[in-house]
């Protein structure tokens, strides 16, 4: 008596065949939703504690989602706010006025701006500023216009300081063209080479992300 042959498939290949057909069904369906774990949350929001999305520093939560707040502005509970003195503009002509943002400090444009001067840390500033301590007396300094700002490709990022998008990781605007000695980032930023990735310009990112 012939008995049918049964061919016995031993557990690995069953792996690879499952794997083989996850890879055809992908290949079928281009349709189908990408989760992408390094681009979770909405445009200017950032992932809080890895729990929930919410604005990130430079914007305010509005009706429609995270507003980016202009360089005279701060975010506040109901959206973006004047800034009450930091951040206005300033030259020899045009002293800051504010009680506590009395200092001019000279921009990159040439313009100058208010803020606070002899800071400890970033805690005692607001607005996105960050506490630049290299300098004598140490300033509450204005981030780059545009760091930050939701990109596709560069020309999202054109006409601010921020002239280039990372579409790899963050997908968003950040500096390029600082020297790495002396750094020349903004505070709590890291001037990196990046030309071994074919990045043309050395870029700022944030402090301890580059990959050397």
């Amino acid at each position: 008596m012939n008995l049918p042959h049964i061919e016995v498939v031993p557990p690995r290949s069953k792996y690879r065949y499952a794997a083989a057909l996850f890879a055809l069904v992908g290949a079928i369906m281009p349709s189908a939703c990408v989760y992408d774990s390094s681009d979770r949350c909405g445009p200017n929001q950032v992932m809080y504690e890895d729990l929930r999305c919410v604005c990130d520093e430079f914007s305010a939560q509005t009706a429609t989602g995270c507003e980016r707040c202009g360089a005279n502005e701060v975010p506040g509970a109901t959206g973006c706010e004047p800034a009450g003195g930091i951040g206005a503009a300033c030259d020899a002509t045009k002293p800051c006025t504010d009680a506590v943002y009395n200092h001019c400090e000279a921009g990159a444009n040439g313009s100058g701006y208010c803020t606070k001067a002899d800071c400890a840390s970033t805690d005692d500033c607001t607005g996105g500023y960050a506490c630049d301590l290299s300098v004598t007396p140490s300033v509450c300094r204005r981030p780059p216009a545009g760091l930050g700002m939701s990109c596709t490709a560069d020309a999202d990022c054109a006409g601010t300081e921020a002239t280039y998008c990372d579409t790899f990781q963050s997908h968003s605007c950040l500096v390029q063209g600082c020297t790495v000695a002396p750094d020349n980032c903004f505070t709590g930023w890291d001037c990196c080479d990046l030309s071994a990735f074919l990045v043309p310009q050395p870029i700022c990112v944030p402090e301890g992300a580059c990959a050397q």
